[in-house]
């Protein structure tokens, strides 16, 4: 697996997710990553093999290329699996001439046309194109020349305690957080950005009817980003005077307690291709209201496992704040693809069939 990435997203929190269940299914995984990065840290904290590269330039990295390949021959490596599309240059052009097959891991949408010469040449050598959402794969159809066989969906997963029975009350997940334990809780958790709609729930907060809604936000300002949005809201807030009703929390790994002390869950982002946190509020049963863009309609069934808004409609979500009891929950049934024992399944089968291929 590699990732010149030096962020810290979904793209590469779900790279170190796979890596581990690779790992523990037997085979041996090795994660190619830039020194010093939240991912090379994160690995680092597993028993996984780790090797560290150079944050390249995103097209044509000729030389780091040549090297790469040497070195999957060297190791004779069968899978090289990647998710960051800066990455596509260096591995498409690493892998020719090798046994080695090539797995695009998709993270993102592909929303216009990338047809051209060079964007053929980028994609031909994959394997497996992998999409998280049918509307990804729908994406990859119209939008590139990779050919429909090479195409799969399997959605993104969670570890199957995600969805565990609760073993604590609301109550004392709240006493946990220091939360107001008669307050109605709104959760949005993630890194604090504009895109990501913080300031579309706190907007919210101020034209709600009833006013025992609270919000609870748990997140950091996106590193290396200009400006503080943190504070930028902070001082929102206070104009609003909503500093009552409005909890920050410093980030967590595990967030189990946090979704367990919320009465909703709010998917405030203008855009999520595939919103992990959408996926772990289902997994703990909690009404989601989220945002008619991106991934996000597909993930909640387009209304029916939660409800919609439009982005930035802070007017629109507090009126679904005020009508609660009207939003669906996701069922069993439903959440069983997203389980972690369901999608390794259907990885484990999909490195077989390219075994085979091979032979």
């Amino acid at each position: 697996m590699l990732s010149s990435s030096t962020g810290w997203g979904g793209l590469e929190r779900n790279l170190v997710r796979y890596a581990l269940w690779m790992s523990e299914l037997g085979h041996e995984v090795e994660v190619n990553c830039v020194p010093e990065s939240p991912l090379a840290t994160a690995v680092l904290n597993h028993p996984i093999s780790v090797r560290f590269i150079q944050r390249q330039r995103r097209y044509y990295p000729w030389k780091e290329a040549l090297e790469l390949r040497k070195y999957l021959k060297k190791k004779a490596f069968e899978f090289l699996w990647i998710r960051d599309p800066r990455d596509l240059s260096l591995c498409s052009a690493a892998v020719r001439r090798t046994s080695t097959h090539f797995i695009f891991h998709q993270g993102m949408q592909i929303l216009h046309p990338k047809r051209s010469p060079l964007h053929k040449l980028r994609f031909q050598p994959i394997d497996a194109w992998v999409a998280p959402l049918m509307q990804l794969q729908e994406q990859i159809r119209l939008n590139t020349p990779v050919s429909e066989d090479k195409i799969h969906v399997i959605p993104l997963a969670l570890e199957d305690e995600w969805f565990d029975e609760r073993t604590h009350s609301k109550s004392q997940a709240r006493a946990a957080l220091s939360l107001p334990e008669k307050a109605k809780i709104a959760g949005l958790f993630g890194r604090i950005d504009s895109l990501k709609g913080q300031e579309t729930l706190i907007h919210a907060l101020k034209s709600t009817k009833d006013e025992h809604w609270h919000a609870l936000l748990i997140g950091e300002n996106t590193p290396n980003e200009p400006g503080d949005e943190q504070m930028r809201l902070k001082m929102l807030i206070q104009k609003l005077q909503l500093a009552h009703r409005v909890h920050w929390r410093s980030p967590s790994e595990d967030l189990k307690t946090a979704y367990d002390a919320c009465d909703a869950y709010t998917m405030c982002s203008n855009s999520e291709t595939i919103g992990m946190v959408t996926l772990e509020a289902m997994a703990r049963k909690i009404p989601i209201a989220g945002t008619r863009s991106g991934g996000t309609p597909e993930l909640l069934d387009f209304g029916k496992m939660g409800v919609l808004f439009e982005p930035t409609n802070s007017k629109q979500l507090a009126g679904l704040l005020d009508d609660l009891s009207s939003w669906p929950v996701a069922s069993d049934q439903y959440l069983k693809p997203f389980r972690k024992s369901e999608v390794i399944e259907k990885w484990s089968l999909l490195l077989q069939n390219l075994r085979k291929s091979a032979s």
